[in-house]
C-alpha cells in the first residue's frame, strides 16, 4: 500500500510541474535553464513507474491463476504418459481378450488426453489473455513460454485422431480385431462359450469405435461363405421342363427333400441363433440384419426355387406323390421356418416359399382332380390275354392305397383345403373319399368293358374272377377299409361265382360227350346184343374217350397261358374241376370197361387215353406256374395222352384197376 501511495504522490507531482510550465511563459528562461534538470527526473519517474508496475504484477495474485493453470498441463502429461504405456502393453499382447482390453484402454486413455489437452489449452489462452489485460510484457519470458505450452498441448491433442488414421495405431488395433474376428467366425465350433465371449467381446469394442457396419460386413460375408461350402450341389441349376418324367429327377426330389430339412433346422436355425448371440448387445435390429442378408445370399433362395421347378415337370400320378412328399417337407418344418425367416430382411425368401407352396397345391390338386377321367381314357384298350388283372387295376388299387395312407391322407386333406380354400369354398372329408370312389367306379365300368370284349365266355370269367379276387386282397388295407365290409363280401361274392360259371363254361361241353354217348351205347353194350353191336359200342366208346381226350388237351393247353393270380383261389378252382370232371369220367370208364377188355387182342387199334388218376393230376397242376409245372413234370403220376392200362394180349382190366 505504501508503494501505491508513493506512485500516487509522484504522478500527482508530475502533473503539478505541467501545469506549472503551462502556466508562465515568463518563467521560460528559468525552465530552459532547469529543463534538462527536469527531464531527467521525468526519465526517472517513467522508469520507476516502469519498474513499480512489473513490481506491482509480481506481488499481484496472478501468481495463483499461474499455478491452477500449471495443474491441467501436468495432469496432460500424466495422460499422455499412461498412453505410452498402454500402447507398448498392446503391441506385446497375444491374448484376445486381453487385447481387446489393452485397446479398450488405449482408446479411452486417448480420449481422455484429447479432453486433457482442451482443458489445459483453455486454462492457458485464459491465462494469457487476463495477464496480458493486467499488464505483462508480450515479450515477458513466462508468457513465451505459456505459447510454446499451447503449442506442444495442440500437438498431443492430435495423438487421437492420428491413431486412427491408417497405420496408427488404433487403426491397426481394430484391424487385427476384425481379422480375429473373421477367424472365428470360420471355425466348426463358432459357438462355444469361449470363442462367443471372443465374438461378443469384439463386436463390443468395434462398435464403441463406430466400426459396427465393418464388423457386420465382415459377418455376413464370412456366415454365408461358409453355407454356401456346405450347399455345393449340382442339382440346383438343373432346368426341368413338362418333357421330363419324375422317375427322371426322382433321386433329386430326394434330395432336396434331405437338404430343406438340413436347411432350416440345422443350418439356418443355427445361424439365426449366431447372429443374435453375437450380436445380442448392439441392438435388436442388427441380427435380424445380418441373418437377412446371410440367408439372401446364401443357398435357401435357390433350393425354394427348385422346389418350384418340380411342380412343372410331365403331370402323371406319381407326380402327385412326390408333390404330396414334397408338401409334406415344407408343413414338417414350417413352424421353425416362420419363426426363423422373419423380418423386412427375410421378405424375399417368404415370397419364394409362397410360390413354392402354391405350386405344390396346385401341382397335387390337379392331378388329383383328374384321376377318375386318366382311368376312364383307359376304357379303349385291350384286356390281357391271360386273363389276369390289368396292370391299371393294380397300380390304381395300390395308388389309392398310398393317397390314404398315414403319411399322405393328412397332406392331401391339407392340400385340398388349402386349394378349396383360395376358392372360398369349405373342405370336407367327404370330397376326397367320394373322389376316391369314383376312380374305383371308372375302373369297375372299365373291368365291365374289357369283360364284354372278350369273346370266349370262360376267359371273361377268369378275368372277372381275378378282379374280383384282386378287390378282396383290399382288405386291412386303406383302401378296402374305406369301401366296408359290404364292398369286400360282395367282391367275394363275385368272385365265387364267376369261379363256378368258369368251371361250368370250360367242362361242361366236353361232360356232355360223355353223357351223350352213353345213351347210344347202353343197349348195345349188354351182353344179350349181338356181336356186331358190342363191336359197334365198343368203336363208339373209343371215339368218346378219343374225343374227350382231345378237347381235354385243347382246353388244357388252351387254358394253361390263362393265369389266376392268387394261388389259394387257382387251388380251389382245380379242386371244383376234378371233382366236376373226374368223376364223370371215372363213371363212364366203369361202365365201359368190360366192353373195352373184349377188343381182339390181336387189334393193331391202340387208343390212347387218360385214367382218372392222371386226368385228376393234370388238372391239379392247370394253372400252376410254369416253373412249378416243370419240376413237377419230372415225377408227375399222370402220362399225359398214355393208357396206363393197355389193352394187349395179357391185360387183365378190372373195374378195381380204374
Amino acid at each position: 500500500m505504501a508503494e501505491a501511495k508513493r506512485l500516487e504522490r509522484l504522478k500527482a507531482m508530475r502533473s503539478l510541474l505541467k501545469s506549472e510550465m503551462e502556466k508562465s511563459e515568463t518563467f521560460s528562461l528559468v525552465l530552459n535553464k532547469t529543463g534538462s534538470k527536469i527531464e531527467e527526473i521525468n526519465h526517472k519517474l517513467l522508469s520507476l513507474e516502469a519498474d513499480l508496475k512489473v513490481e506491482r504484477w509480481k506481488a499481484s495474485p496472478f501468481s495463483d491463476h499461474i499455478r491452477h493453470t500449471i495443474a491441467p498441463i501436468s495432469a496432460v502429461l500424466r495422460v499422455f504418459s499412461t498412453v505410452q504405456e498402454l500402447e507398448r502393453s498392446l503391441v506385446s499382447s497375444s491374448e484376445v481378450l486381453g487385447y481387446v482390453s489393452d485397446v479398450k484402454r488405449l482408446g479411452e486413455a486417448m480420449k481422455l488426453l484429447s479432453s486433457s489437452c482442451v482443458l489445459a489449452l483453455n486454462w492457458l489462452e485464459d491465462t494469457i489473455e487476463y495477464l496480458t489485460e493486467k499488464g505483462m510484457p508480450e515479450d515477458h519470458p513466462c508468457g513465451l513460454r505459456f505459447k510454446t505450452s499451447i503449442e506442444l498441448l495442440r500437438e498431443l491433442q492430435m495423438t487421437e485422431p492420428r491413431a486412427y488414421l491408417k497405420g496408427g495405431i488404433l487403426y491397426t488395433a481394430l484391424k487385427n480385431l476384425e481379422t480375429e474376428f473373421k477367424r472365428i467366425l470360420k471355425e466348426e465350433q463358432v459357438l462355444s462359450k469361449d470363442n462367443l465371449r471372443k465374438l461378443q467381446a469384439i463386436i463390443k469394442r468395434l462398435h464403441a469405435h463406430t466400426r459396427l457396419k465393418n464388423c457386420v460386413s465382415v459377418y455376413v460375408k464370412v456366415r454365408t461363405t461358409v453355407i454356401q461350402k456346405r450347399f455345393e450341389i449340382g442339382y440346383l441349376e438343373k432346368t426341368i421342363t413338362e418333357a421330363d418324367n419324375v422317375h427322371d429327377i426322382e433321386g433329386d426330389i430326394d434330395q432336396w427333400r434331405s437338404h430343406m430339412e438340413i436347411a432350416v433346422r440345422e443350418i439356418y436355425e443355427f445361424e439365426s441363433k449366431l447372429s443374435y448371440d453375437v450380436f445380442d448387445d448392439v441392438g435388436e435390429d442388427v441380427p435380424l440384419r445380418c441373418f437377412g442378408e446371410i440367408a439372401s445370399n446364401s443357398r435357401i433362395l435357390p433350393l425354394l426355387r427348385f422346389g418350384s421347378r418340380i411342380s412343372k415337370c410331365k403331370k402323371d400320378p406319381p407326380k402327385l406323390l412326390k408333390l404330396l412328399d414334397c408338401f409334406y417337407t415344407m408343413d414338417n418344418i414350417r413352424i421353425e421356418f416362420n419363426r426363423i425367416f422373419q423380418g423386412e430382411q427375410c421378405s424375399e425368401v417368404r415370397r419364394v416359399t409362397r410360390e413354392l407352396i402354391s405350386n405344390l397345391v396346385k401341382g397335387v390338386c390337379e392331378i388329383f382332380w383328374e384321376l377318375p377321367s386318366q382311368v376312364e381314357l383307359q376304357r379303349p384298350n385291350c384286356p390281357p390275354l391271360d386273363g389276369g388283372v390289368p396292370r391299371l387295376v393294380s397300380v390304381v388299387t395300390e395308388y389309392c392305397n398310398k393317397l390314404l395312407g398315414n403319411n399322405n391322407k393328412p397332406i392331401l386333406s391339407k392340400i385340398l383345403e388349402i386349394d378349396l380354400g383360395w376358392k372360398n369354398t369349405k373342405y370336407q372329408e367327404e370330397l376326397l373319399t367320394g373322389h376316391i370312389y369314383n376312380i374305383l367306379r371308372e375302373i369297375a365300368l372299365n373291368l365291365d368293358a374289357w369283360s364284354s370284349s372278350n369273346k370266349e365266355t370262360a376267359l371273361s370269367c377268369i378275368f372277372m374272377m381275378n378282379n374280383h379276387s384282386h378287390f378282396c386282397g383290399l382288405r386291412e388295407t386303406h383302401l378296402g377299409e374305406m369301401m366296408g365290409e359290404s364292398w369286400l363280401n360282395a367282391h367275394e361274392q363275385y368272385r365265387d361265382y364267376y369261379a363256378a360259371l368258369y368251371v361250368k363254361e370250360s367242362w361242361g361241353n366236353l361232360l356232355s360227350l360223355l353223357t351223350t354217348n352213353k345213351s347210344q351205347t347202353t343197349s348195345s353194350s349188354s351182353s344179350e346184343s349181338s356181336p356186331v353191336k358190342r363191336k359197334r359200342a365198343r368203336e363208339s366208346i373209343k371215339r368218346t374217350l378219343q374225343a374227350f381226350s382231345k378237347g381235354f388237351d385243347e382246353i388244357f393247353t388252351k387254358q394253361s397261358n390263362w393265369v389266376v393270380e392268387d394261388d389259394k383261389l387257382a387251388w380251389k378252382i382245380c379242386q371244383a374241376m376234378v371233382k366236376t370232371v373226374v368223376p364223370r369220367y371215372k363213371s363212364y370208364l366203369q361202365s365201359y370197361i368190360k366192353l373195352l377188355v373184349e377188343e381182339d387182342p390181336t387189334s393193331d387199334s391202340k387208343h390212347l387215353y387218360y385214367t382218372p388218376k392222371g386226368l385228376e393230376m393234370k388238372l391239379k397242376t392247370m394253372f400252376q406256374k410254369k416253373e412249378e409245372t416243370e419240376k413237377r413234370g419230372k415225377d408227375s403220376h399222370f402220362v399225359n395222352k398214355v393208357m396206363d392200362l393197355e389193352i394187349t394180349q395179357n391185360s387183365h382190366m378190372t373195374l378195381e384197376a380204374i
